[in-house]
C-alpha cells in the first residue's frame, strides 16, 4: 500500500515545482498517514481525497495556461519542431565545420560543395539566432491553427474510480525540473552576457589572424544554444516523459556532443582558434568566453543525455 500512497503523492506534486513540490509531498503524506487509521485500506482513503488534479488545486495550483490544446496536434507540432530544427543544425554544423576544416571528406562532397557555392545556403546559415526563432514562431501558429479546426472538450474530467487510482504511473514517471532549471538559468544567464561581449567594439579591434576563426564560432555555436533552449521549453511542458520525445531529445543532445568533439579534436582548437593568453586581457576575456561557451553547451547537453537515458529507463517501471 505505501507504493500506492507514493503513487498518489507523485501525480498530486507533479502539478509543482521546487520547494512547493517539496511542501506539498510532506504536508500531504503526512496529512493521509493521520487518516489512515480511519479507514479500512489505503484504496478508501486515497479514493475519499478525489482526484490528484483537485488536490492540486486546492493546494494552490493554478495552470500557466487555461486553454488546453489537442494532444494528437501537440505531438505533430513537437516532432516538427525537432524535425526542422534538427536539419537546420545538421546542414550548420556541417557547414561550420567544413569551414573550420574539420571534414575529410569536404573537398569531394557534393552537399558541403553545393553550401558553399550557393548563396541562398550561405544566407540561411548567416543567422541562426533569427531562423531558430522563425521556426518556433511559425510552429506557434500552426499550432493555434489546428488546435482551432480540430480542438478538444476544455471541461477537465475529474471524475475518480478505483481504476484510475490502480493506473496511476510509478513516481519516477513525472519529471522534476528544479535541477535543469538552475543549470538553464545560468546557461541563459551567461549566453546573454556572451552575446553582448561578441556583439561589442572589443571583438571589432582584435588584430589577430585568429579573428575570423573567433568570428565564425560565435556563428557555429549560435544553433546549438537555441536548440537547447527549445528543448528546455519543450521539457518544460512535461507532466510525463512520452518515449518518443526522450528519443527525439536524445538525439539532439547527442549529436551537439559528437558535433562539438570533432570541432575540438580536428580543429586542433586550443592550438590554432585561441588568442595568445600573454598579450593582454581583451585576449584573456575572448579565450575565456569562447572556452566557457564550449563548457557550458558540452555540460547542458551531457546532463540531458543521461536524464533521458534514466527517464526512458523510469518509463518501464510499473
Amino acid at each position: 500500500m505505501n507504493d500506492l500512497l507514493e503513487r498518489y503523492l507523485g501525480a498530486v506534486c507533479s502539478y509543482f515545482f521546487g520547494r512547493k513540490r517539496q511542501y506539498v509531498y510532506h504536508d500531504l503524506k503526512t496529512q493521509i498517514s493521520q487518516s489512515v487509521h480511519q479507514y479500512e485500506d489505503m484504496e478508501d482513503l486515497l479514493m475519499s481525497y478525489g482526484h490528484p488534479l483537485s488536490v492540486a488545486y486546492s493546494y494552490g495550483y493554478r495552470p500557466t495556461i487555461y486553454h488546453h490544446f489537442n494532444p494528437k496536434i501537440v505531438n505533430f507540432i513537437e516532432k516538427l519542431v525537432f524535425l526542422i530544427s534538427g536539419i537546420y543544425l545538421f546542414l550548420s554544423t556541417l557547414y561550420y565545420l567544413e569551414q573550420f576544416g574539420c571534414l575529410s571528406f569536404q573537398s569531394t562532397n557534393n552537399v558541403v560543395t553545393t553550401m558553399n557555392t550557393s548563396s541562398i545556403f550561405e544566407a540561411f546559415l548567416s543567422y541562426p539566432i533569427i531562423i531558430m526563432i522563425g521556426i518556433i514562431a511559425i510552429a506557434i501558429l500552426a499550432l493555434i491553427i489546428l488546435d482551432k479546426k480540430e480542438p478538444i472538450p476544455q471541461d477537465l474530467n475529474l471524475c475518480w474510480n478505483i481504476q484510475d487510482l490502480d493506473h496511476l504511473p510509478h513516481p519516477s514517471h513525472y519529471p522534476n525540473h528544479t535541477i535543469e532549471t538552475i543549470f538553464m538559468i545560468i546557461f541563459i544567464a551567461f549566453f546573454i552576457c556572451y552575446g553582448f561581449f561578441f556583439s561589442s567594439d572589443i571583438i571589432i579591434k582584435i588584430q589577430h589572424e585568429s579573428y575570423q576563426m573567433i568570428h565564425m564560432m560565435t556563428y557555429f555555436f549560435q544553433p546549438f544554444i537555441m536548440i537547447i533552449i527549445f528543448d528546455y521549453f519543450i521539457d518544460m511542458t512535461k507532466k510525463i516523459y512520452t518515449k518518443k520525445y526522450l528519443k527525439y531529445s536524445f538525439i539532439i543532445n547527442l549529436f551537439t556532443i559528437v558535433s562539438l568533439t570533432i570541432f575540438v579534436v580536428n580543429s586542433h582548437f586550443l592550438s590554432q582558434y585561441l588568442l595568445p593568453i600573454n598579450t593582454n586581457f581583451q585576449y584573456i576575456l575572448v579565450n575565456a568566453f569562447i572556452i566557457t561557451a564550449l563548457f557550458f553547451i558540452y555540460f547542458i547537453s551531457l546532463y540531458k543525455l543521461v536524464r533521458n537515458i534514466k527517464s526512458y529507463r523510469f518509463l518501464f517501471k510499473k
